[in-house]
Order: structure tokens, then sequence, then C-alpha cells
């Protein structure tokens, strides 16, 4: 198939997966619901690309060579950022959010059934293996567009499940809130949960206090010097110049940290800059305060505080409807960055205990 092609195809048989995405189908669903992006990219790209091209082998995972064969070789890793992360971006990110999942380590190899001693989820991967190969070894193009189907009504059942709306209750006391976001953030996520819960918090601040016109966020993978921002969240006045950049850390702030926000607070000439971080790390703690010192003294103003503190401090003195607008905002921040299933489905069971 041309991808021209390949994309009819693609949307029709998702149409008629999202009409009738049918039952529960374990043999599917647990690659699909994998907690390992790579194999719920792997497992849906190794097929997409065999249907394209029978020729192709559904456990190579690299077009150079391999064992003194060219049989089926081909390149999944450039088949998947061309068709299929687009392709899961036009769809709530339902497998994930990674713009170039094969560059991660487990499918960095020649194939899917070489190297599989010591990954992580090993037993996972061995069953993916023995799928796909089954599926290899019928040398039937049909017998690969009917598991694919499977995969599709599996993508469209976790679909259906990642589109829901957040039970935000109609009141909610300052402990309430402050133990819903301390329960959220017990749970790790490398990033991801911190910084949603911060950029709300300063998006609703910022709405509430008329201090600031616009707050983005930073993309959780995004590098700084790439996006040219101060900081993973910045906030805006009404002529669109940055008044406040906040940097979000799930752990305590380090001398290095520190001095890294130093080079991009006079790279942008902002004034004013926040760690939303637990604390300071304690061996660092006289050199950090000396620091911190030192740039006020050039017209830097640095602060740290830490999420429950600055939730405490200022919603006491807000009225309480921006407590519940807060636990929307973090909702609404979870979809607009396409936040993993797990993480948008545990924000929703903690409002609906709340």
């Amino acid at each position: 198939m041309t991808d021209d092609e390949l994309a009819d195809w693609l949307k029709r048989h998702w149409d008629e997966a999202q009409e009738d995405a049918g039952q529960t189908d374990p043999e599917v669903d647990r690659f699909v619901d994998s907690k390992i992006l790579s194999i719920r990219y792997a497992c849906v790209t190794q097929l997409v690309g065999k249907l394209a091209d029978p020729a192709r082998d559904l456990l190579c995972l690299q077009k150079q060579e391999i064992q003194g064969t060219e049989a089926g070789r081909w390149d999944p890793r450039s088949f998947c950022t061309r068709i299929i992360v687009p392709w899961v971006q036009e769809n709530q990110n339902v497998l994930g959010t990674s713009p170039d999942p094969y560059v991660n380590n487990p499918l960095r190899r020649p194939r899917l059934d070489q190297g599989m001693s010591g990954l992580m989820y090993q037993a996972e991967w061995e069953a993916l293996v023995e799928l796909l190969g089954n599926t290899q070894n019928s040398d039937d193009p049909k017998s690969t567009e009917r598991l694919l189907i499977r995969f599709l009504r599996s993508i469209a059942r976790r679909l259906q499940r990642q589109t829901f709306e957040y039970p935000v209750p109609h009141r909610v006391s300052l402990d309430q809130l402050v133990e819903l976001v301390n329960a959220f953030l017990a749970e790790p996520s490398g990033g991801l949960r911190p910084q949603a819960i911060a950029t709300a918090l300063f998006r609703v601040l910022g709405n509430a206090l008329g201090l600031f016109d616009k707050v983005t966020g930073q993309g959780l993978n995004e590098a700084d010097a790439a996006t040219g921002t101060p900081g993973d969240i910045v906030c805006r006045d009404a002529e669109g110049s940055p008044v406040l950049a906040v940097e979000v850390k799930d752990r305590t702030i380090s001398l290095m940290d520190l001095r890294t926000a130093i080079t991009k607070a006079r790279n942008s000439s902002l004034r004013n800059f926040l760690f939303a971080a637990p604390g300071v790390a304690d061996s660092e703690s006289d050199e950090v305060s000396s620091t911190i010192a030192e740039e006020w003294s050039k017209g830097i103003n640095f602060h740290h505080v830490s999420l429950e503190a600055l939730i405490r401090t200022v919603f006491v003195l807000l009225d309480e409807v921006w407590r519940t607008r807060l636990l929307t905002e973090i909702g609404t921040e979870l979809d607009s960055r396409g936040a993993p299933l797990e993480a948008r489905e545990g924000w929703r069971d903690l409002l609906e205990g709340a």
C-alpha cells in the first residue's frame, strides 16, 4: 500500500472499531493497556507496517542486514514517526505522547525476538513476540489484517475509557484540597503529575488574583534550550512578556538546579523565578541560600516553596469557589497534555472518593 492507501484503510477500519469496539479481548488488550509505552506502540506499528507491505518481517526492528539475509528488512522507527505517531496524536494520544517511540532502548534491537534477556517486563515482550511470530509464520496477509483489526478495537475501547468527565465536588475544604493533591502526587509519574498540578495552580492563581494574563506549561520532554523558555511554567502579562518562571521538581532542589535556573533567568532577562519543589537538599542548603542572596543583590529574585505550602497559603485568602476551580483545571491540564490514561483515571478516582 502507498501511504494514502494505508491512511484510507486505517480511517475506514478505525471508524468501524469506534462504532463497534466489541467486548474485551485479553490476548491483545494486555499489550494495548501495557504500562510500557514501547509495547503499546510496537504492537500496532509492526502490524500496520506488515499490512502495508506483506513482505516485511513482523519481528524486524532495524533495516540493516541481519544474519546475512535481506528478507523482510525494513525500518519500523521511521514508519512509526511518519504514520503511527500522527494517527495517535489525532486520537487523544491514546497510546502515549512520545514523538519517537522507537528511540526507547527496548526497541533499539535488530529484532523483537533477539536481546530480550534482561529486559524489564520480559514476560510481556516474550508474549508479544509469540503473538506476532505466529502471525508472521502464517504467511497470510488476511491473518495480519484480522489481528490488526482486533488491536484497533482494543485501542477504541481504551479511548472510550480515556474519554470521561472528572466528578469535581460542589464544595471542597482546604484540607481536602491538599489531601487530594498530595494523594495524586504520591504516585510516581516521571514529573508529569507535579507539572500538571503546578500549571493548573498558577493558571488559577493568575485568574483569581489578576497576576498573569496567560500561563503556559512546557511539555515534559521538551528541553528548555529547544523551546527557548526559562522554566517549566511561564506566566505572562497582558503584553505577552514573561513576569514569572516556575521550575517544577518532585524532589529537593540542588545547587546545580539553582545554577541552571540562574543561567536561564539571565538569558531571558527575567527577574522573578520560583522553584515549586518539596525543599532544598540539606547538604547544600547553606550554599543555595547564599547563592539566592547573591543573585538578589544582582536584581534576580529566586524563591522556593512546596506546592502544598503554596496552596495552603494562597487559598486561605481566596473564596472557596477557587478550590473547585483548581480541581477542574487539573483535569483540563491532564487532558491537554495527553497524560497517560493511568494518571487521568487516578485523578478521576480521587475526585470520586472526595
